[in-house]
């Protein structure tokens, strides 16, 4: 068997070879959580563009800033509406 036949002949169904960003084909870094398969640098670069919301660090230091509870954590969807991780503050 020849170098033809043998380079890149393992099959790379599952793993960390499997993946790769969706935008540059990059395979460190990747976030595949909700489904993203982006790396981190893509995802950076068109995280606004996708919906996501950076939200302020002022709104977890000062807990009335925001009227959540202090030991909530927000955030901010594309409605613009808060929602909280805890289930005894429903603000929505």
């Amino acid at each position: 068997m020849g170098h033809q036949q043998l380079y890149w002949s393992h099959p790379r169904k599952f793993g960390q070879g499997s993946r790769s960003c969706r935008v540059c084909s990059n395979r460190h870094g990747l976030i595949r959580k909700y489904g993203l398969n982006m790396c981190r640098q893509c995802f950076r670069q068109y995280a606004k563009d996708i919906g996501f919301v950076k939200v302020s660090s002022v709104a977890h230091c000062y807990p009335s800033y925001n009227n959540t509870a202090p030991h909530s954590v927000g955030l901010r969807s594309h409605t613009g509406r808060l929602s909280t991780t805890h289930p005894s503050t429903h603000f929505i």
